[in-house]
């Protein structure tokens, strides 16, 4: 081979390095989302192309319903592959982080809840190990209607405007929390931090505890003491 066709060679491969150098930088770039640029989860779900925080697929499992349970998107109405719940882990009797002395009459401190009627609660066998599995929220998720009509009426909220509260875990099921009414509160999505504001907490602490920067205890009772200071300390 002759060095000039060796040059001309090594000239094409330099040119197709760069155009799929620009290509990935073009697909990152169009993959700079967030799960407010979508009014519900199915919307979130087709474009998927936010972060999936429990790594089951399934995006932005904090918006608002119609949801999918397709990967890849479908609405909920065919499309896409569907994937089924992971079977739910043996976890143990929800604990309470502190006194749990009330469970009418609650009054939210600002964007923090009523601590005697929220303390906070955990299960005792969600470990690292196990809340860091793929699809372990999608698992353990279980708080039904008439649970979050009773943690509205709990705290005298009796009629609110869509979008203005979530019923919330205060500390999050991807961080070991439970789905024990000592951990559910309605959370005001302004003024901010706000619930779309815990939803980046709990994303970010997930991430560090997975990969052992955040220690689960600890993150847990920083979460139920004061979920918004902890928001701060992380510098989101």
């Amino acid at each position: 081979m002759s060095h000039e066709v060796r040059r001309l060679i090594a000239i094409g491969v330099s040119i197709l390095t760069l155009m799929l150098i620009w290509a990935g930088f073009g697909a990152a770039s169009a993959s700079a989302n967030t799960c407010a640029s979508y009014a519900n989860q199915a919307a979130a779900q087709r474009a998927h192309d936010t972060v999936d925080a429990d790594h089951d697929g399934i995006y932005c499992e904090s918006l608002p319903c119609p949801c999918s349970s397709a990967k890849g998107g479908g609405g909920g109405t065919g499309g896409g592959t569907t994937h089924a719940t992971p079977k739910r882990p043996k976890l143990g009797r929800p604990h309470a982080l502190g006194p749990w002395t009330k469970h009418t009459n609650c009054h939210a401190r600002g964007t923090l809840p009523d601590a005697r009627c929220t303390p906070g609660s955990v299960y005792p066998k969600a470990t690292r190990s196990v809340i860091c599995r793929s699809g372990y929220s999608q698992a353990v998720r279980n708080v039904p209607e008439s649970v979050k009509n009773g943690v509205y009426a709990a705290y005298g909220i009796s009629s609110h405007s869509p979008g203005r509260y979530e019923v919330d875990h205060l500390v999050p099921l991807e961080a070991g929390g439970s789905n024990s009414t000592a951990n559910l509160f309605p959370q005001r999505a302004s003024p901010h931090p706000g619930f779309h504001e815990k939803d980046q907490l709990e994303n970010a602490v997930h991430a560090r505890v997975c990969d052992g920067r955040l220690h689960l205890g600890d993150a847990q009772r920083r979460i139920a003491r004061d979920w918004t200071r902890l928001y701060v300390d992380l510098g989101l």
